[in-house]
């Protein structure tokens, strides 16, 4: 119940992206690590590590089996339905994406092609949750 949680009501998901084109042409190093829910950032200058804990770590770089791949649906299953669960329980409820320009936010919200995001999912639940209400007072 999203009321009997309240350390819940704000949490805080980041997801780490592949490399795009330009970043693979110039050889990039990927400089983000994912273990659980912790991301660890290595400075290249000095290869000194900064260690931050989120309430989701979605890793979502490459599917290279070392890490737990974080798909549109696990991103969908942790964040939009929870938001959505909370709305239908009466909650004012938001969800936004934060981050620079290419991070990634809008792939996450909206999707790509058959890869929908989290709005078109939440928006397709809603009026699936609607046609299944029997309830003539609701």
């Amino acid at each position: 119940d999203y009321a009997s949680s309240p350390e819940e009501n704000v949490q805080v998901a980041v997801r780490v992206r592949p490399f795009n084109d330009r970043e693979k042409r110039l050889g990039s190093t990927l400089c983000i690590e994912m273990k659980g829910n912790t991301t660890t950032i290595t400075s290249e200058e000095d290869n000194k590590e900064h260690v931050f804990s989120f309430d989701y770590s979605f890793w979502s770089h490459d599917n290279d089996g070392k890490h737990k791949f974080a798909n549109q649906d696990t991103v969908y299953n942790s964040l939009g339905k929870v938001v959505l669960d909370a709305a239908f329980e009466g909650y004012n409820v938001s969800l936004f994406a934060y981050g620079q320009t290419g991070a990634g936010k809008s792939y996450s919200m909206v999707g790509w092609g058959a890869d929908t995001g989290i709005i078109p999912r939440v928006c397709t639940e809603i009026f699936e949750r609607i046609d299944a209400n029997d309830d003539p007072n609701v």
